[in-house]
């Protein structure tokens, strides 16, 4: 089967994170036999191959010439940029003409309203133009593509999770009759189990400082309900940082949190882990969570807020934790490090549970929803 892969952005030698997500599946696609070319829309031409994928970047309008030599078009983030070459309107607009069956897949951002973050929301100038420019030209037109191709036979919607389908639909105000619900795989080969407990009051937060998505302030939230046994790591990079230093001296806990300014490569990250026992992850809005997932294969006791996908990935208690405030939280992480023989059981559940979602198997059934398309 020929499949044509369309994102925004793909990985490369220099931005070797660019929807790596996209990439892992790629790679398991070809693993499996399957034909695969990856397009981004680009201002200007140009390929390259990137560990086995080809990748073709063109303006959105040749990329349109192009999909029509394969069997399937499979839709990855491909964003709408208007007034610019690299717009995936022109895409979405022809796969709305043509009857060639294509899948998309949902991750986010894609279908989500501006206003839907309001606690991104800082009442600046640049805040109302992007709420303009996403609310009143992109959602608009998301909408009118989805509403006129979600009947057609030949067409699908893949979402991480359920919440990430029911918000589509508040979003975009439309019923979605036909979906699949297939996470992101995780690379359990890759993430292998360890045991941690003896590193259970390292805490370790991984996480993009550029995003209040990401609620790194939550993670220090908590570190003021646990006693002084706890310390916590923060890696990552954003505009940010300069808040949460500031956050962290106003509680007084510059002897306990830590910021590193910096990302851990993703093939160093099972090891790196090693030298943890619990990984929190709080969020305000998620619809899945690789990151955290990824942390419970590897065997961190890992932490999150009781909102949006999260409950879909992690049964409290059970599989780790999850809460309403930092507070229970804390209380919680207490209780379940004061014990080997909890820590070890949750530890160990989530391992079987990423197992589940494990990412030869859910590509798997991306290969087989694709194949059913164009059958």
């Amino acid at each position: 089967m020929k499949i044509a892969i369309i994102t925004s952005r793909y990985p490369s030698k220099d931005e070797p994170y660019n929807h790596m997500f996209v990439h892992m599946r790629s790679l398991e696609m070809l693993k499996k036999g399957e034909k695969i070319k990856v397009f981004v829309p680009a201002k200007m031409s140009s390929t390259y191959t990137y560990e086995g994928v080809s990748v073709t970047m063109l303006p959105s309008k040749e990329i349109i010439k192009k999909i029509t030599e394969t069997d399937v078009v499979y839709l990855h983030l491909l964003n709408i940029y208007p007034f610019s070459k690299s717009n995936g309107w022109y895409i979405y607009q022809f796969l709305q003409k043509s009857s060639i069956p294509f899948a998309m897949y949902v991750h986010g951002s894609e279908v989500q309203k501006y206003g839907a973050r309001m606690f991104e929301f800082n009442y600046k100038i640049t805040d109302f133009l992007k709420w303009f420019k996403k609310d009143i030209l992109v959602i608009p037109k998301m909408r009118r593509f989805v509403k006129s191709v979600q009947n057609r036979k030949q067409v699908t919607f893949i979402y991480p999770s359920l919440w990430m389908k029911e918000d589509m639909e508040t979003n975009l105000n439309l019923k979605i009759e036909k979906y699949q619900i297939i996470p992101n795989g995780i690379d359990t080969n890759l993430f292998k189990f360890q045991n941690t407990y003896k590193n259970r009051y390292k805490l370790l937060t991984l996480r993009p400082l550029s995003s209040k998505k990401y609620a790194v302030d939550v993670a220090i939230e908590i570190m003021r309900y646990l006693p002084k046994k706890f310390e916590l790591e923060i890696y990552g990079k954003g505009h940010y940082l300069n808040e949460y230093l500031a956050l962290i001296k106003k509680h007084s806990l510059s002897d306990r949190i830590h910021i590193k300014d910096t990302f851990i490569e993703r093939t160093k990250l099972n090891s790196f882990f090693a030298n943890y026992g619990i990984f929190l992850s709080p969020t305000r809005m998620d619809a899945q969570g690789v990151t955290m997932c990824e942390a419970m294969a590897s065997g961190l006791l890992t932490v999150s807020n009781n909102n949006t996908a999260i409950p879909e990935f992690i049964t409290n208690n059970k599989t780790g934790i999850i809460g309403n405030t930092p507070k229970e939280i804390a209380k919680q992480l207490v209780i379940n490090t004061a014990d080997e023989t909890v820590y070890n059981k949750i530890t160990q559940e989530a391992r079987k549970f990423m197992e589940n979602i494990d990412s030869s198997k859910t590509v798997n059934q991306e290969i087989e929803v694709l194949k059913t398309l164009v059958r």
